[in-house]
C-alpha cells in the first residue's frame, strides 16, 4: 500500500510511504525503469543529460495532456527529483533506484515534498499562434485519433503556407523534414502537444519572446 497526496491546483507531491508490497514486482520495475533509460538516454552515454532531460518533461505534462517548455531552472529541478545519489547525473542506477522504491516499495521511501515547475502562461500573440495550430490540427487529425501521420502532414503544410499567402506544394522529402522536426519521440506520429512545440521552437528560433 502507499500512500500519496497530490495537489494538483498547488502543483505539489507529498509522498509518506511505501510498503513492502509497491504496485508490482521489483523485476517489473526494472524493466520500466530500463525501457524509460534507454528512451531519453538517446546519445547512448549512459547518462541522462543536458537536451535529453527537457523531453522527460515535457512528456510529463504531456502525460497531463498540456503542452510544456521547460526553462533550465525547471531541467535543474527535475534532474535533483531524480538524482537520488545527488552526483549531478542521472545514471541508470538512479532510475533504476527511483522504480524500485516508487513501483516496486522494497525500500521505505522518506517524506519529501517536490514543487514541481509552474507551467507558465504565454503571451497573446503566442496563444493567438497556438490556437491557429490547434485549429489546423484539428482540421487535418480526419481520423478524429488524436495524433497526425505521414499522409495527413501534406494537407497540414499546405493550409498553413496558405494562411502565409504562400502557394506551395510539399514533397515527400518536405514531410519527411517536418516529421523528423517535429515528431520528437520518433514514433511515427505527431500529437498536438508536439506540433505545438515545434510552434514555440520557431518562435523561438525567431527571436520572439515566449510571455
Amino acid at each position: 500500500m502507499r500512500s500519496t497526496t497530490t495537489r494538483r491546483s498547488e502543483q505539489v507531491i507529498t509522498s509518506q510511504y511505501v510498503t513492502p508490497q509497491g504496485i508490482c514486482d521489483p523485476e517489473q520495475a526494472k524493466a520500466i525503469a530500463k525501457k524509460l533509460f534507454d528512451l531519453y538516454d538517446r546519445d547512448r552515454n549512459g547518462i541522462i543529460d543536458g537536451p535529453e532531460v527537457s523531453p522527460m518533461l515535457v512528456d510529463a505534462y504531456r502525460g497531463m495532456s498540456k503542452a510544456f517548455n521547460p526553462t533550465q531552472a525547471d531541467v535543474d529541478t527535475f534532474v535533483q527529483v531524480l538524482d537520488v545519489n545527488r552526483d549531478g547525473k542521472i545514471t541508470y542506477q538512479d532510475v533504476e533506484n527511483y522504480a524500485l522504491r516508487i513501483l516496486a516499495g522494497i525500500q521505505p521511501l522518506p517524506s519529501y515534498s517536490i514543487q514541481l515547475p509552474p507551467q507558465r502562461q504565454y503571451n497573446r500573440m503566442v496563444e493567438e499562434r497556438l490556437e491557429v495550430a490547434r485549429r489546423l490540427f484539428k482540421k487535418f487529425d480526419v481520423t478524429q485519433c488524436g495524433f497526425l501521420t505521414r499522409n495527413e502532414v501534406p494537407g497540414l503544410l499546405r493550409e498553413t503556407y496558405k494562411q502565409l499567402n504562400i502557394e506551395f506544394e510539399p514533397t515527400p522529402q518536405d514531410v519527411q523534414a517536418w516529421m523528423d522536426m517535429t515528431d520528437t519521440d520518433c514514433d511515427g506520429k505527431v500529437a498536438l502537444q508536439d506540433f505545438e512545440q515545434s510552434i514555440i521552437r520557431s518562435l523561438q528560433e525567431q527571436g520572439i519572446s515566449l510571455y
